[in-house]
C-alpha cells in the first residue's frame, strides 16, 4: 500500500497545462525519484504534494486518508516535509533555533535546553558533527543542508521530499547525503527525490517516475533501467552521444596563460596555459580555489585583494581592473551563480542578452532598439534559446534557457577566451546536451575555453586537458587520454 499517493492531479496556468492527470505514489522504505526536464511538471507536482499549490482536480491521500489541498501547515503536521535546493534557514539564528523554527518548544518561555538536546540527537542520527549553538551562516553548505533535514525530522516526518539536494555539493558531501537518505529509507520513511544527476539517481532510487510536458511517461522500479532509457523517456528522443566527440579538434598556440598566480587567501599558487580551440577543464573539490582563480583573472576581486604572478594574453602581460576590462580585451567570464550574479530577473531575455554590449548598439549616445533586437535574436538563435518571445522576462525561462541566455550575452561579440564556471549546474539533461554541443562548436571556431566543473562526468566528457586544483594550488595536469575519475580525485584530495 502506498504511503503518500496523488491521483489524477492536474494544473493549468493561464491556459497552459503544466500537469495533466498525473498519478504519483511513494511507499514506506522507498526512495522514489521524480525525473523530467525543466518544465516537465516536477516542481508543480512537488508544490501540490506540500500544499503550496492547489490543483485543478485530483486527490491526495496519506495512509489511505484523504488530505486537503493548499494547506501547507496541515500537510507538514501530517508528516510531509520538503528540503528545497534553496535553503529556508535564518542565517543569524543558531542551528537548534533553525531546526525548531515555527515549532518552538516551551509554553510561557522557550525551552532552549530541550531544543538543543533534541537537535543534537537528530544531528547524531544523521551522522554529522554540528554545534547546535553556532549560527547557520557559519556552517558549510553541506552542514546547512543537514540542518534542513533535521528540521524535517523534528516534526516527525513520514515523507521527505528532496528537491535537487546535491546541486551545490562537492562529491564527498554528496556521498554522505546519499548515505543519510538511505538511512531515512531504512527507518521506514518514504523519500521523494529529484535530481538532474542520473548516475546518482540510478544508484540511490528504488523506483523512478518520469514526467514530460506535464504528462506521466513511466513509473517503474529502477532495477534494469539504463541511463540511455531514462534520457529517452525524459526528452522524447535518443541522446546516444551526450558529449560531442572531440576528434579532429584543431588546437593552436597558447592564447591565455597564468603563471604562479597568488591571490590570498584562496589562491596560493596556480599556473595553467590555455590554447586556441581548446577546452581546458579545471577540476577540484569545492573550496579548492577554482572560482576564486577565475574571478581574480578577470579582475572581479580587485581592489579587494593583492594579486601576484603573471597573466599573459598572446604572450603579453595583462592585468584586468574589472570584468568589463577583461571583456573588452576578449576574455569573458560566465558566473556559476546565474540566479544571483548572472541574469537580471526583472528584465526581458533580450535585455539580458545585450546587457554587456550596449555601447556598440548605440548611435550618438542613443540605444537603437532595432539593432538591439536584431543582435539579440541572432545571438539567441546561435545559442538555441527557446522562448515564446525574447521580450518575456528571463525569470520565466527554464534553467537551461537562462544559461543559454548568459552564453548568448557573451557571444554577441565573441571573445577570444571564454571562462565557463559550472555551466550546466541545475540544467536538465536535454539542455545539457545542447550546451555541450554549443561549447564544442565554439571551440572549433577557435575560442579558447576554460571549463570549471564539479561534475567529473562532464569534465571527462568535454575536456582536451584537465588541470586539477587542491587547496588553492595547481595539483596536477592530465591529458584527455590519461584522465580517470580516480586519478582526478586522487590529485584533488591527496598530497603528492
Amino acid at each position: 500500500m502506498s504511503l503518500l499517493a496523488g491521483r489524477g492531479l492536474a494544473k493549468t496556468y493561464g491556459g497552459v497545462t503544466v500537469l495533466r492527470d498525473v498519478d504519483f505514489a511513494v511507499r514506506r522504505e522507498e526512495v522514489h525519484a521524480l525525473l523530467g526536464e525543466n518544465g516537465a511538471g516536477k516542481s508543480t507536482l512537488i508544490k501540490i504534494l506540500t500544499g503550496a499549490v492547489v490543483p485543478d482536480r485530483g486527490e491526495m491521500r496519506l495512509d489511505g486518508n484523504r488530505l486537503p489541498f493548499g494547506r501547507a501547515l496541515e500537510l507538514r503536521q501530517a508528516g510531509i516535509a520538503v528540503v528545497y535546493q534553496e535553503f529556508t534557514l535564518i542565517p543569524d539564528l543558531s542551528a537548534a533555533e533553525n531546526v525548531f523554527l515555527g515549532r518552538e518548544q516551551g509554553r510561557l518561555w522557550l525551552d532552549r535546553r530541550a531544543m538543543r538536546q533534541t537537535s543534537a540527537r537528530l544531528f547524531a542520527e544523521l551522522g554529522v558533527d554540528i554545534d547546535v549553538d553556532v549560527p547557520v551562516r557559519a556552517l558549510s553548505v553541506a552542514q546547512q543542508q543537514m540542518v534542513e533535514i533535521a528540521r524535517a525530522l523534528a516534526c516527525d516526518a513520514r515523507v521527505v521530499i528532496f528537491d535537487e539536494p546535491t546541486a551545490s555539493l562537492p562529491t564527498t558531501d554528496v556521498e554522505h547525503l546519499l548515505a543519510v537518505i538511505r538511512r531515512l529509507r531504512d527507518r521506514g520513511l518514504g523519500v521523494v527525490y529529484t535530481s538532474h544527476r542520473l548516475e546518482e539517481v540510478l544508484s540511490l532510487a528504488d523506483t523512478i517516475t518520469v514526467l514530460r510536458d506535464g504528462r506521466l511517461v513511466t513509473s517503474r522500479p529502477v532495477a534494469g533501467v539504463t541511463r540511455a532509457e531514462v534520457i529517452r523517456w525524459m526528452v522524447g528522443r535518443d541522446i546516444s552521444e551526450e558529449f560531442p566527440s572531440r576528434g579532429g579538434a584543431s588546437i593552436g598556440q597558447v592564447v591565455f596563460e597564468a603563471r604562479k598566480l597568488v591571490m590570498a587567501p584562496r589562491v596560493k599558487h596556480v599556473s595553467f596555459a590555455l590554447r586556441r580551440g581548446e577546452i581546458l577543464a579545471m577540476a577540484g573539490l569545492v573550496g579548492a580555489g577554482r572560482t576564486a582563480t577565475a574571478l581574480g583573472v578577470v579582475g572581479a576581486l580587485r581592489p579587494l585583494q593583492r594579486i601576484e604572478g603573471q597573466l599573459l594574453l598572446d604572450g603579453t602581460p595583462v592585468w584586468f581592473r574589472s570584468p568589463a576590462d577583461a571583456l573588452n580585451a576578449g576574455v569573458a567570464y560566465v558566473t556559476e551563480d546565474r540566479k544571483r550574479r548572472g541574469i537580471f530577473p526583472e528584465l526581458s531575455a533580450r535585455a539580458n542578452i545585450t546587457a554587456a554590449r550596449l555601447p556598440r548598439l548605440t548611435r550618438l549616445g542613443w540605444l537603437s532598439p532595432r539593432r538591439e533586437r536584431t543582435h539579440a535574436e541572432r545571438a539567441a538563435q546561435e545559442c538555441r534559446v527557446r522562448a515564446a518571445s525574447l521580450e518575456q522576462s528571463v525569470a520565466t525561462l527554464s534553467g537551461g534557457n537562462q544559461q543559454k541566455v548568459l552564453l548568448a550575452r557573451y557571444l554577441l561579440d565573441p571573445p577570444r577566451v571564454l571562462i565557463l564556471d559550472e555551466p550546466t549546474r541545475g540544467v536538465d539533461v536535454g539542455a545539457r546536451a545542447e550546451i555541450y554541443s554549443l561549447i564544442d562548436g565554439l571551440s572549433r571556431k577557435g575560442l579558447a575555453i576554460l571549463l570549471i566543473s564539479s561534475d567529473l562526468t562532464e569534465v571527462l566528457g568535454m575536456a582536451d586537458r584537465i588541470v586539477v586544483m587542491r587547496q588553492g594550488r595547481t595539483a596536477g595536469e592530465l591529458a584527455r587520454g590519461d584522465a580517470t575519475p580516480e586519478r582526478i580525485i586522487e590529485l584533488a584530495t591527496f598530497e603528492s
